[in-house]
């Protein structure tokens, strides 16, 4: 309601402009009066009128959907409207087309010293008339463009902005997602436990398991509200977020990971795979229960593929909600980072779940 108020505020004060800046403007309403203002005026209303059509129907409806011919279509019946309506709702701006004469008498006899008749430039003539209405149509078409442009462009501008903040605040929602389930505390109260234990047997994977968390936790921190990171650097805190998630697990999981391709130039999203990982260490892993996680990321070109399987054998899972809390969002960041540059498959029959992916990196 707020903002509805502010839009109108907003929009009496546009409509004042071409009140004041008017030369017949003398302090009172009569200005409305004059022809030529009125047309004006009825075009700057017409002007606004399209601004928020533009920006609120048109842009969302079709240019970010890609339907651009129903775009131009609207668009041009609009600036035919802007154009025409105008100079027909003004009386004095209507084109007046002098009709043809019903009878046409004939030339008068004149004798051979009388002065021969008038040449007939600046009478009325059908070539006349007809290039008087050309102008006409032509003033008005010309009139029109500037102020249509300026909307059209102004609206697209805004409207870029406003997609560009949305797409951030849904990055920034996902990132923080991230951020709780991936370092929730009993995340790292596991890791910490296991690298202790590993410490109490001296073992010789502990100092590698506390490299690796303080791996993890530094690309989340300072990768993580970038836009776009290196392909490279997103697979290496994958194998460290595995290998940690590998550290509380036992011969009873059989656990496999493929690599295929390179990674060469190529950049990611940041933390837009991960989350499928988690699901299938959390959901995949029962210490009481044999099951099997996959995980397979082939580079192609510009493209990755990337595909997790596991058993479902965990379904005593206090944080469920969590879980397809943070699924959906990393859903709605893939819609977002990757329109319609990306397929998504998800296969879970009861007893086992598969997320196929496919993404264009270009």
């Amino acid at each position: 309601m707020k903002k509805i108020g502010q839009h109108i505020i907003l929009i009496l004060l546009l409509l004042t402009i071409p009140v004041v800046s008017s030369p017949d403007f003398d302090g009172t309403l009569s200005v409305f009066k004059v022809s030529p203002f009125q047309r004006e005026f009825i075009r700057f209303v017409l002007v606004v009128i399209f601004f928020y059509l533009n920006l609120n129907l048109f842009l969302p409806k079709f240019y970010s959907k890609k339907k651009y011919t129903a775009l131009i279509i609207c668009l041009l019946f609009c600036f035919c409207i802007m154009a025409f309506v105008p100079n027909y709702l003004t009386a004095e701006n209507r084109i007046s087309v002098q009709p043809f004469p019903i009878e046409m008498k004939p030339p008068p006899v004149h004798s051979p010293g009388d002065m021969p008749p008038p040449p007939m430039e600046g009478r009325f003539s059908p070539e006349n008339s007809q290039h008087r209405n050309n102008v006409y149509y032509g003033q008005m078409i010309f009139s029109s463009l500037l102020p249509f442009l300026f909307s059209f462009l102004s609206s697209l501008f805004i409207f870029k902005n406003i997609e560009k903040k949305e797409l951030e605040r849904s990055k920034a929602k996902a990132e923080l997602l991230s951020l709780k389930y991936q370092l929730q505390p009993h995340f790292l109260f596991n890791i910490l436990n296991s690298i202790y234990s590993l410490a109490l047997l001296k073992s010789d994977d502990a100092p590698n398991g506390i490299l690796k968390l303080s791996n993890v936790m530094r690309y989340v921190v300072q990768e993580s509200n970038k836009d776009l990171v290196k392909l490279s650097k997103e697979m290496e805190y994958i194998k460290d977020y595995i290998a940690l998630q590998l550290l509380r697990t036992d011969s009873s999981l059989d656990f496999s990971y493929t690599e295929i391709g390179e990674t060469k130039n190529l950049q990611i999203a940041p933390l837009i795979l991960v989350n499928f990982i988690e699901n299938a260490f959390k959901y995949g892993f029962n210490a009481e229960e044999t099951s099997r996680i996959s995980v397979k990321i082939i580079i192609q070109e510009e493209a990755i593929h990337f595909n997790v399987f596991n058993n479902i054998v965990n379904r005593n899972i206090t944080d469920e909600d969590s879980l397809k809390i943070g699924l959906k969002n990393t859903l709605e960041y893939l819609q977002q980072a990757y329109p319609g540059k990306h397929t998504l498959d998800i296969t879970n029959n009861g007893s086992s779940f598969e997320v196929d992916l496919k993404i264009n990196l270009t």
